[in-house]
């Protein structure tokens, strides 16, 4: 396994809402900055970003190589696909029947490429300063991916990656996914924090060396506040995030949920949510005292909150 710097999986959401309403969870000011900075080239390409059209060739998707960390890597794919090579893909995908939107792409592939190649160097122009700013996040997240694998709680990170992102028995399911099983068969699950939207979700799955996916970077919204910080260097913190690591340091003794919300100052609602998220992981068992129901640690989570033992985050 291993955490992937791809601002090309980065760049791309912000595509997909700027051109086609996609909504990706950009900011609204990172939004309005690239639809500022769009050529007249962005109409070529526009329709290839409206409502169903889900099947984009990965160097047009900025994921050629996934592993690609430099955006001028990226773009230099882009300028060598050629119209052939575009043609070739897609008549390959979908045969002697084309969609007409693709079709349109085929009637000139060379200026569609073009105006393609425009459009991302603009957008990357506006955005490369938050994509500099999140360098020390995706550090973390490289750091807290990596603690998860030593300490062996590799599921917690998984199943943490987002609302709809369920890991159970060694099978990880994902949005925005076909209902297919994939094996691994060897190859190398890669990691891709996104930068700049919260809701972001891609994968490939038909590669021979790798399998990726895609998900919001931890701690994406402090990068838009002055002087905002991204979290400390409290190991627990990483890997499950502030609340979550309160809720585990905060159980002994055993605490009911109204406890704990006092404890960490945070809303009853937000710790229930995040209580049954550590007892889906094993981390976190409820017991009952009477009339009250109590959270405690787990063996499992007694042993996580010793291994990163220190203040608080």
């Amino acid at each position: 396994m291993e955490v992937a710097r791809a601002p090309g999986a980065s760049l791309f959401p912000v595509l997909q809402e700027v051109l086609g309403g996609v909504r990706q969870g950009v900011p609204g000011r990172w939004r309005s900055a690239v639809e500022s900075a769009l050529p007249a080239s962005a109409e070529v390409i526009r329709p290839l970003f409206g409502p169903g059209h889900g099947w984009l060739p990965d160097v047009l998707a900025l994921t050629g190589d996934v592993r690609a960390a430099r955006m001028e890597s990226v773009l230099s794919q882009l300028r060598e696909v050629g119209p052939e090579g575009l043609v070739a893909e897609v008549t390959g995908r979908f045969g002697a029947v084309v969609p007409r939107s693709w079709q349109r792409v085929l009637d000139d592939p060379g200026r569609f490429l073009a105006a393609y190649y425009e459009v991302a160097d603009a957008a990357w122009r506006r955005l490369e300063p938050l994509w500099v700013r999140a360098d020390a996040l995706l550090g973390r997240e490289a750091e807290r991916v990596g603690s998860a694998v030593v300490s062996q709680n590799l599921g917690v990170v998984l199943t943490g990656l987002g609302p709809r992102v369920r890991y159970v028995d060694g099978v990880l399911e994902l949005p925005r996914c076909a209902r297919e099983v994939f094996e691994l068969g060897g190859r190398r699950l890669v990691l891709v924090p996104v930068v700049f939207g919260a809701a972001a979700s891609m994968h490939s799955f038909d590669r021979d060396d790798v399998v990726w996916f895609s998900y919001p970077l931890p701690g994406l919204g402090r990068l838009g506040s002055p002087g905002g910080q991204p979290v400390g260097e409290d190991g627990l913190v990483r890997l499950l995030g502030p609340v979550r690591a309160g809720v585990l340091r905060s159980v002994r003794p055993p605490a009911t949920v109204s406890e704990l919300a006092r404890v960490l100052n945070t809303g009853v609602s937000t710790i229930t949510y995040h209580c049954e998220y550590l007892r889906a992981v094993g981390l976190l068992q409820r017991e009952r005292y009477g009339r009250e129901v109590r959270q405690r640690l787990t063996g499992r989570g007694a042993a996580l909150v010793e291994l990163f033992k220190g203040p608080a985050g």
